[in-house]
C-alpha cells in the first residue's frame, strides 16, 4: 500500500513539473509574439536586412523582451509546481528557457518570433543576404570582348606612319579600313564559339557566387581557356585567315595587313587586360560586401546570445522567486 502510494505521488510530481514547464513555455512564447508584434510596430524588431547590422536600439529591445518573457514564463512554471521545491522551481523555470529556445530557433518563424529570436531565421538570412550583395555587385553582361567590334573601331592614329601613308596613297579610305577590318574579323568567331565563351563566363559567375575571394583568379582562369590553347576561341590561326582576308579585301601586301593585324591584338589585349582589372576591382567590392555582412551577423549573432543567456538567468531566477511566493 506505502509502495503505490509513493509510485503515485511521484508519478503526479512528474507530471505536474511537466505540466508546469510547459506552462511557463507557453506563457513565455506568448510574450515573445506580443512584443515581437510591438517590436514591428515601432520599428525596432526586424531582421529583414541584416546585412545593415543589428542596431543598439533593436539589441537592447530583444534583451529586454526575452527576459521579461522568459521570467514571466519561469514563474509561472513555478507556481505551478507541487510541492513547491528551491532547486526543482529553479530547473524549472531552466526548462521553460531550454524550450522556448528550442521552439523559438526550429519552428518559430511561423509565429513571428523569428524576427528578434530565431538564431535559424538568422542564419538563412544571413546566407541570403550574402548572395543578394554579390549578386548586385556582380555584373550579369561580363563578357570576352568582340573582336569584330575592336576591329571595327580601329583607327588610321591606331596604325604606324608609314602603314598610314601608304593605305592612304592607295585610296583606302578610314571608313572602308574599319567596315573590312570588321567583316575579316567578324568571319573568324562562329556564333557557336561566342556562343560557348559566354557560357564559360556565366558559369563562372555562377561558380563563384559563394566564393567572392576567388572572383578574380576565377575570370582570369576562364579568360585564359577561352584565349589560349587549341580550344581557344580566338587562336592565331584566326587572326592569320584574318589577316589573310584583310589582305584581300584591301589588296595590301601581306606585311601591310600584318601590321593591321597586329594593331587590333593589341587593342583586343588591351580591352582584355581592362576586364582581368574589372574583375579585381569586382573582386574588392564583394570582399568588403561580404565582410560587412558577416561582421553585422556576428554583432547580431552576439545579442543574441546575450540576450539567451541572461533569459536562463532571468527564468531560473523567476522560478526560484515564484516558488517562495
Amino acid at each position: 500500500m506505502s509502495d503505490t502510494t509513493l509510485n503515485s505521488s511521484g508519478s503526479g510530481m512528474r507530471r505536474s513539473t511537466l505540466s508546469a514547464v510547459i506552462v511557463g513555455t507557453i506563457v513565455a512564447l506568448g510574450l515573445m509574439v506580443m512584443f515581437t508584434l510591438l517590436g514591428l510596430a515601432i520599428g525596432v524588431a526586424s531582421l529583414e536586412a541584416v546585412g545593415q547590422g543589428l542596431g543598439f536600439g533593436a539589441a537592447l529591445y530583444i534583451v529586454i523582451t526575452q527576459l521579461i518573457s522568459l521570467a514571466a514564463g519561469g514563474f509561472a512554471a513555478a507556481r505551478f509546481i507541487v510541492p513547491r521545491d528551491t532547486i526543482a522551481a529553479a530547473l524549472a523555470g531552466a526548462a521553460v528557457w531550454a524550450l522556448t529556445t528550442l521552439v523559438v530557433a526550429f519552428g518559430g518563424w511561423n509565429t513571428g518570433t523569428s524576427a528578434i529570436s530565431s538564431s535559424t531565421s538568422l542564419v538563412t538570412q544571413t546566407a541570403r543576404t550574402t548572395a543578394n550583395a554579390a549578386q548586385a555587385i556582380t555584373p550579369n553582361n561580363l563578357s570576352l570582348p568582340d573582336i569584330s567590334e575592336i576591329a571595327g573601331s580601329i583607327s588610321m592614329t591606331d596604325l604606324p606612319p608609314q602603314l598610314r601613308q601608304a593605305l592612304q596613297n592607295a585610296d583606302i579610305t578610314p571608313s572602308q579600313l574599319r567596315n573590312e577590318a570588321r567583316e575579316a574579323f567578324r568571319n573568324v568567331i562562329s556564333q557557336q564559339e561566342m556562343a560557348r565563351a559566354r557560357s564559360i563566363l556565366s558559369t563562372t559567375l555562377t561558380d563563384i557566387a559563394a566564393q567572392p575571394a576567388t572572383f578574380a583568379e576565377e575570370v582570369s582562369g576562364a579568360l585564359d581557356r577561352l584565349l589560349e590553347g587549341e580550344n581557344a576561341v580566338l587562336s592565331e590561326e584566326d587572326f592569320t585567315e584574318a589577316t589573310n582576308t584583310l589582305q584581300s579585301r584591301l589588296d595590301i601586301s601581306d606585311s601591310q595587313a600584318q601590321q593591321i593585324a597586329e594593331a587590333i591584338q593589341t587593342r583586343f589585349n588591351e580591352a582584355v587586360a581592362t576586364l582581368r582589372q574589372t574583375a579585381s576591382d569586382l573582386q574588392e567590392q564583394l570582399v568588403a560586401a561580404v565582410n560587412e555582412v558577416q561582421d553585422a551577423v556576428s554583432s547580431a549573432a552576439l545579442w543574441l546570445f546575450i540576450a539567451s543567456a541572461l533569459g536562463l538567468g532571468a527564468a531560473a531566477g523567476a522560478g526560484v522567486y515564484g516558488r517562495r511566493y
